[in-house]
């Protein structure tokens, strides 16, 4: 396991989201609790718009901007078409003031998804 210190928790406050990238790819992490934040992979799966610019749900769900493609942030399940796949989940703690991702450390079999075409 690879943990990542990614931000202190000042930087972030409950609801906010953040980008940072881990192994060449984008990566969405959330603070949803005081306790809590989760990593996803930025891209839809829908066609490939980035997650950091979505809306946050109080169910813990992420809307993409784009076309409203919902995601569940714990299991990277879409809850709400047009997407149909999943997003990739990371391993994800606060600890010692900071939150930490294990990019190594999937948490679901989702797929990469692939770049954009643009």
């Amino acid at each position: 396991m690879a943990w990542e210190a990614v931000a202190d928790l000042d930087q972030l406050e409950e609801g906010d989201m953040m980008l940072c990238h881990m192994g060449g790819e984008p990566i969405c992490v959330v603070r949803l609790y005081e306790d809590e934040a989760v990593a996803v992979h930025n891209t839809c799966t829908h066609q490939q718009q980035p997650l950091n610019e979505g809306y946050l749900q109080e169910d813990d769900s992420l809307i993409c901007p784009a076309h409203n493609s919902r995601f569940d942030l714990h299991t990277g399940v879409p809850t709400g078409v047009p997407a149909v796949d999943p997003i990739p989940t990371y391993a994800c703690k606060i600890e010692d003031g900071a939150i930490w991702v294990d990019f190594e450390q999937q948490t679901n079999d989702a797929a990469i998804p692939h770049k954009p075409y643009h």
